[in-house]
C-alpha cells in the first residue's frame, strides 16, 4: 500500500491502489458500469474507455459535458453542447441525437433503456436505440429533471414540480420555494436549492421541508436514506423524514458526495483528498491524490473505487469492505428466503443460486465479487416477491374484480388465493417480450441502414448483398410475429387462469370445502410460462444471428475452424473443431450458423447458437449441431463466430461454410451380420456397380485402416491378410430406409513390402441409381483420404 492511502479502521483492510493511468486532460467527468470494470473518462478533447484498468480506446470529441456508462456496459452516453452520442463498450458509435442545446439536462436510467432530456420547455424521452418515445411541453423552461428506478420522471420548472408516469403528466406541485434541482429515488422525490430542501411523495404531496444550503444529494436504500453536503463543509446523512442520522465535517469545502445503495459507505472529496465514510459517519480511509479530484465512482458492491483527478485515473480494490458486505448480503438473502418460502412454493432456482454464491464467498477478490453479484440478484428477486406479498391485501379486491367476484372472498380464502394471485401477476409482466420486439425493430432499422451502404467485406456483389439484407429483414419480421404470438399466448393463459380461479372460488363458496393444495392447473400455466421464456431466448438468438450474418469480418483473426464434417446416425451432426490460434484467452464465444437450403432442418440447438464460454491460447473445442434430413435439395451451412478479446471488444468473424453431403447427411450405419450382407448382395445383384483405383506410396495396412472407417456406413465384416484385405460395409438412407452395401478389395501388386496396391470397390443397392451414387461418393471420399495421406493415384 502506498503512503498516500491511510486506512483509519482496520476491519476495512486491505485497501489496495491497483493502478494509476494518465489521461490527456483535463478530466471533466467519469463513470463506470455496475461491476466497475468498464470506466469512461471524459476530457476537453474527447473520452477514453478503460477495461480492467487497461486503456481500450480514446475517441476525439469536442464540447463534452457529461459521460454515463450503463449498468451492463452495453452503452456509453456522452452529452455535448450539440448532441447526445451513444457508443458501445469498445468505442463504436451506435447512434446520435441532435435535438438538444447547450442548456440541456439529461437523466439516464441505470440500464440505459430510458433517456430523459430537456430542450427549453420540452421534455423528450428516448428509448435505448435513440428513438423518440414522447415529447411533452411545459409552460416554462426546465431547470432540472430526474427519473426513479421505475422510470417515473420528476421535472422541475421555475413554476412547478411535475411528475411524469408512462409519458403522461400525473401530478403537478407549485415550486413555491424556487427550488433549482430535483432528485428521484424509489421512495420519494427531493427538491433542493442553495438554501432549502423539501421531500415529496410520488402523489405530489410535500412531506417535509427545511432551510439549509444543500449540494450533491444522493440516495441509498431505495430512498430511505440520503446524504448531502450542507454549508460546503459538512456531509449529512438523513432518513426519509429529514431527521439527521450522522454528520461528518472537514476544514475544506466538500464536493461530489456519493453513497452506495446499501448505505454502508459514502465517498466524498475535498480538493485533492478523497474520504471514505462508513455507515455511522466515521472516516474509514482516505487517499491523497496529489492533484485536484474531479469525480469518482463505485462498483455496485463498493469493492471497486475509481477516482478521477485532473490528469489521472486511480483504481482501488476495497477488499475489506466487500467481504463485510457479503455477510450482510447473505443474512438478508436467508431472512428473505425464510419469509418468502412460506407463501411461494417454487424457489428451487433461487436456493441453488444462494448455495452457488456461498461456495465462492471465501475465494479471492474476483470470486467474492462474482458471489456478491449473484447474491445481489437473488435479493432483488426475493425482495420483489416479498413486496408482492406485502401488497397482496390491497391488491386482492382488484384481482377479484377482474374475476367478476369482487367481495366474494371469505377470510379463510385469503391465504389460499395467494398462489393464484402471484402467478396472475407473473403472467401480466410481459415487458421482457416488449423489449425483444423493440430489439427486433432496431435490427430492422440497422438492416435498412446497411442497405444504403456498399457491400461488406465479404466481397458479395451488390445484388447478393441486397438479397442477403432482404432475406434477413423477412426473417426478423417473422420473429416479430412469433413474439406477438407469445403475447397472445400469454393473454389467453391469463384469461384461462382467471376463469379457472373463478370456478374454484365459486366451488369453495358452494361447498364450503377449501383446499389448501394448489390445483394442478397452476403448474400447467407455470410450465407454459417457462416454455415462453425459453422461446424468447431462442428468438433473441435468432435475431442476433440475422444481424451477425450481415455485419461480419472475413479476417479469421484469433479463432479458426480447424475442421468440419457431417455424420449421420439417429440424426445428422455437424462436427466442428475450433482453435484459438492467438496468444490470449478468448471469452464469451458465440458460434452461430445459418441454413441455406431445405435439405436438412436444424434440430438442436433450435436457435442455431452455441455458447463456448472461453478458450485459452492454443486450446480447441469441438461443438456440434444436430439436424434432421428432409430432402436432397442443395443445402449449405454458413458459420460465424462472435467473441470478446482481452480488451472486451466484440468481433464477428466469418468462419466458413459446408455443404450437406450424401455420406454425411443422407446415409446412416445399418448394423448387419456377414450372412445378412451376403443375402442382400444376392438380392441386389442386378444393381451392382464397381470401380478400380491404383495407388502408390501407401502400405496395404494404411489403406485398409482408411477404408475401414467410412462415413455413414457400418463395418459388417473384414478379412485382413498381409497382401490383401476384404471389407464389407452397410448403410441405409436417412430419408426412406433404402439399403446400401459395399465391398472393398485391396491387394498389393508385387511382393509383400510393395507400396503399389489396387483397390476395387463394388456397390449394391435396391436400384441402379442408388448404387451408382454410393460408388461415386465413396470413390471421392477414399481418393481424397489417400491423397491427404501422401498417396499417389496412378
Amino acid at each position: 500500500m502506498l503512503r498516500s492511502t491511510s486506512v483509519k479502521n482496520d476491519i476495512w483492510k486491505p485497501v489496495k491502489l491497483l493502478a494509476r493511468q494518465s489521461v490527456e486532460g483535463p478530466i471533466l467527468h467519469s463513470s463506470c458500469n455496475f461491476r466497475g470494470d468498464i470506466v469512461a473518462v471524459l476530457t476537453a478533447s474527447g473520452f477514453s474507455i478503460f477495461n480492467n484498468r487497461e486503456l481500450l480506446c480514446s475517441i476525439s470529441l469536442d464540447g463534452g459535458k457529461k459521460v454515463h456508462v450503463t449498468e451492463d456496459s452495453s452503452s456509453i452516453f456522452v452529452l455535448t453542447g450539440e448532441k447526445l452520442y451513444c457508443y458501445n463498450a469498445w468505442g463504436e458509435i451506435k447512434w446520435e441525437y441532435d435535438e438538444i442545446d447547450n442548456q440541456t439536462f439529461i437523466s439516464i436510467s441505470k440500464s440505459g433503456n430510458n433517456i430523459a432530456l430537456s430542450k427549453g420547455n420540452n421534455l423528450q424521452v428516448l428509448n435505448r436505440f435513440g428513438d423518440l418515445k414522447s415529447n411533452i411541453s411545459f409552460d416554462s423552461e426546465i431547470l432540472s429533471l430526474s427519473q426513479s428506478p421505475n422510470k417515473t420522471i420528476a421535472v422541475l420548472t421555475s413554476n412547478f414540480l411535475i411528475i411524469i408516469v408512462n409519458g403522461e403528466e400525473k401530478y403537478k406541485v407549485d415550486n413555491k420555494r424556487q427550488h433549482l434541482f430535483v432528485h428521484s429515488s424509489s421512495d420519494n422525490i427531493m427538491a433542493t436549492s442553495k438554501d432549502s430542501m423539501a421531500a415529496f411523495s410520488y402523489s405530489g404531496n410535500e412531506l417535509w421541508a427545511k432551510e439549509c444550503k444543500v449540494d450533491n444529494l444522493t440516495f441509498s436504500n431505495g430512498g430511505i436514506k440520503h446524504v448531502f453536503v450542507k454549508d460546503s463543509k459538512t456531509l449529512v446523512c438523513q432518513d426519509r423524514n429529514g431527521d439527521k442520522i450522522w454528520d461528518y465535517s472537514s476544514r475544506e469545502d466538500f464536493d461530489g458526495a456519493t453513497i452506495i445503495e446499501s448505505g454502508k459507505m459514502v465517498g466524498i472529496f475535498s480538493n485533492n483528498v478523497f474520504h471514505v465514510i462508513d455507515e455511522i459517519g466515521q472516516q474509514s480511509w482516505t487517499y491523497q491524490a496529489r492533484e485536484r479530484i474531479v469525480n469518482f465512482s463505485f462498483s455496485n458492491h463498493g469493492g471497486d473505487v475509481i477516482i478521477s483527478s485532473e490528469n489521472k485515473v486511480h483504481w482501488f480494490q476495497n477488499e475489506g469492505f466487500l467481504r463485510m458486505q457479503m455477510d450482510d448480503a447473505f443474512n438478508k438473502a436467508e431472512n428473505l428466503f425464510e419469509k418468502v418460502s412460506i407463501y411461494e412454493p417454487n424457489l428451487e432456482s433461487i436456493n441453488h443460486d444462494i448455495q452457488k454464491a456461498r461456495s465462492m464467498q471465501t475465494g479471492n477478490f474476483n470470486l467474492v465479487s462474482e458471489s456478491f453479484q449473484l447474491i445481489y440478484e437473488v435479493n432483488n428477486r426475493l425482495s420483489s416477491l416479498q413486496q408482492r406479498h406485502v401488497g397482496y391485501l390491497d391488491a386482492l379486491p382488484a384481482f377479484l374484480e377482474t374475476l367478476g367476484l369482487r367481495g366474494a372472498q371469505t377470510d379463510e380464502m385469503i391465504p389460499l388465493l395467494y398462489p393464484y394471485y402471484s402467478l396472475h401477476s407473473d403472467l401480466q409482466e410481459t415487458s421482457y417480450i416488449d423489449k425483444s420486439i423493440q430489439k427486433a425493430e432496431n435490427v430492422i432499422n440497422k438492416l435498412t441502414r446497411f442497405d444504403n451502404i456498399s457491400s461488406p467485406k465479404s466481397g458479395l456483389s451488390s445484388d447478393s448483398h441486397k438479397k442477403l439484407l432482404r432475406d434477413a429483414k423477412i426473417e426478423v419480421l417473422s420473429e416479430m410475429d412469433n413474439l406477438r404470438g407469445l403475447i397472445e399466448s400469454t393473454e389467453k393463459d391469463i384469461k384461462s387462469l382467471e376463469n379457472n380461479v373463478k370456478i374454484l372460488i365459486i366451488d369453495w363458496l358452494k361447498t364450503a370445502e377449501l383446499d389448501s393444495e394448489p390445483k394442478p392447473f397452476l403448474s400447467t400455466y407455470q410450465k407454459s410460462s417457462d416454455i415462453r421464456e425459453s422461446k424468447i431466448q431462442i428468438i433473441n438468438d435468432k435475431i442476433d444471428n440475422h444481424i451477425a450474418f450481415v455485419n461480419y469480418n472475413d479476417d479469421p483473426n484469433l479463432l479458426v475452424l480447424a475442421s468440419s464434417s457431417f455424420s449421420a446416425k439417429e440424426s445428422v451432426s455437424l462436427n466442428l473443431d475450433i482453435k484459438n490460434v492467438s496468444s490470449q484467452k478468448i471469452d464469451n464465444i458465440f458460434l452461430r450458423i445459418k441454413i441455406e437450403g431445405t435439405g436438412i432442418s436444424l434440430a438442436e440447438p433450435p436457435s442455431g447458437v452455441i455458447r463456448l464460454n472461453h478458450l485459452k491460447s492454443s486450446e480447441s473445442v469441438s461443438p456440434s449441431f444436430n439436424f434432421n434430413p428432409v430432402n436432397r435439395s442443395f443445402t449449405k451451412i454458413a458459420m460465424v463466430l462472435q467473441y470478446h478479446d482481452e480488451l472486451s471488444r466484440l468481433h464477428t468473424i466469418w468462419l466458413g461454410e459446408i455443404e450437406a453431403d450424401f455420406l454425411g447427411c443422407y446415409i446412416q450405419p445399418l448394423e448387419l451380420d456377414a450372412s445378412k450382407h451376403d443375402a442382400l448382395r444376392l438380392d441386389y445383384k442386378d444393381n451392382t456397380t464397381h470401380s478400380v483405383v491404383n495407388i502408390e506410396g501407401l502400405s496395404i495396412k494404411k489403406l485398409t485402416n482408411i477404408s475401414k472407417n467410412l462415413p455413414g456406413l457400418y463395418l459388417c465384416d473384414s478379412k485382413i491378410e498381409n497382401t490383401r484385405s476384404i471389407l464389407y460395409h452397410s448403410g441405409k438412407s436417412s430419408l426412406d430406409d433404402s439399403q446400401y452395401l459395399s465391398m472393398i478389395f485391396i491387394r498389393t501388386v508385387g511382393n509383400e513390402d510393395s507400396l503399389r496396391t489396387v483397390l476395387e470397390l463394388i456397390c449394391h443397392a435396391p436400384n441402379l441409381d442408388n448404387s451408382v451414387e454410393l460408388k461415386e461418393e465413396l470413390l471421392s471420399y477414399l481418393k481424397n483420404k489417400f491423397l491427404a495421406a501422401s498417396g499417389r493415384l496412378v
